[in-house]
């Protein structure tokens, strides 16, 4: 037998893995173009809902881009279509108020049918002797539907004192260290997305507020309360929970997760002492420990 010198077997070996490398590489370029199209179709099917509703107004834009089981919240929650399908369009003649928003953030599921967007909202009064514009941030988690289109499974703004962004806005896509990848969100396992508040509402019974939310927190997390603008640092939070003095409590009524398990929504009542005090929506992303982490926490309170 003869022996293949040692300079044509490294030779073979650079020429095997330059080889892999072509066939690796375009997968995963192809993956990361499909996910970056997917991000935009989001992006874009907000835009479009914004659009729809400074040109036609609230009524029927939100009918027409809410899913049939949509969820919004008048202060308590309820389907928003059926809502507002039974209540009478509004009379002929100019708008008193104009809103519009667009997409800041955005985020997707591996499985590219459960995903996320929040950013910037403006009321505008368009009447003789106008107020000063209004200030907000929305919250929309969406869901791709049968034949391919996005609608809104549950909706949730805040107030803010400012704007948190132009409404001319590009949008980026939530990121950070540790989330799971799209190869790891199908192999994850953990435990199931309806019980998470519970165990967040457990650890601030334990701990209080800002160890609990620490506990359950993802490193890049979004807190959206009325009056303020979005907390997205743990100083902040420390020092907006210390303010409030309350110790809160999540009971879940509903929610849904992504095909492939890695990010979920849950919603229910915010309960203090005993007494629903408010709403809250709650967005959950695994993390490579199969860990659900908390990235979007958005609270109304009820009125008066």
């Amino acid at each position: 037998m003869r022996m293949v010198k040692s300079s044509k077997i490294a030779a073979l070996v650079v020429s095997l893995s330059a080889s892999l490398i072509v066939m690796v590489a375009p997968t995963g370029m192809i993956a990361q173009e499909k996910r970056k199209s997917e991000l935009e179709s989001l992006a874009n099917a907000e835009k479009a809902f914004a659009a729809e509703a400074v040109e036609k107004g609230f009524r029927d834009s939100f009918i027409n881009n809410f899913a049939d089981d949509g969820i919004g919240f008048g202060p308590h929650p309820e389907r928003t279509r059926e809502k507002l399908q039974a209540s009478p369009p509004p009379p002929p003649g100019p708008r008193k108020v104009i809103f519009n928003w667009a997409p800041m953030l955005v985020d997707l599921s591996a499985a590219g049918d459960l995903g996320y967007t929040t950013g910037p909202l403006i009321y505008l009064d368009q009447a003789p002797n106008p107020r000063p514009p209004q200030h907000g941030i929305y919250f929309s988690v969406w869901q791709k539907q049968a034949d391919g289109k996005w609608k809104v499974a549950i909706d949730m703004g805040c107030s803010t004192p400012a704007a948190v962004g132009a409404i001319d806005t590009a949008f980026t896509e939530a990121k950070w260290d540790g989330m799971a990848s799209q190869a790891q969100a199908t192999k994850l396992s953990g435990p199931d997305y309806m019980e998470i508040d519970g165990q967040l509402s457990a650890a601030i019974a334990k701990n209080g507020m800002s160890q609990g939310y620490k506990e359950f927190a993802a490193p890049a997390f979004r807190v959206h309360r009325n009056g303020i603008q979005p907390i997205t640092r743990e100083a902040d939070l420390d020092a907006f929970f210390a303010k409030e003095g309350k110790k809160l409590e999540y009971k879940t009524i509903g929610g849904k997760v992504a095909a492939s398990r890695d990010l979920a929504f849950t919603y229910g009542s915010v309960n203090e002492a005993g007494k629903i005090t408010g709403y809250y929506v709650h967005v959950w992303r695994k993390d490579t420990k199969a860990h659900w982490r908390l990235v979007a926490d958005i609270v109304n309170g009820l009125p008066g």
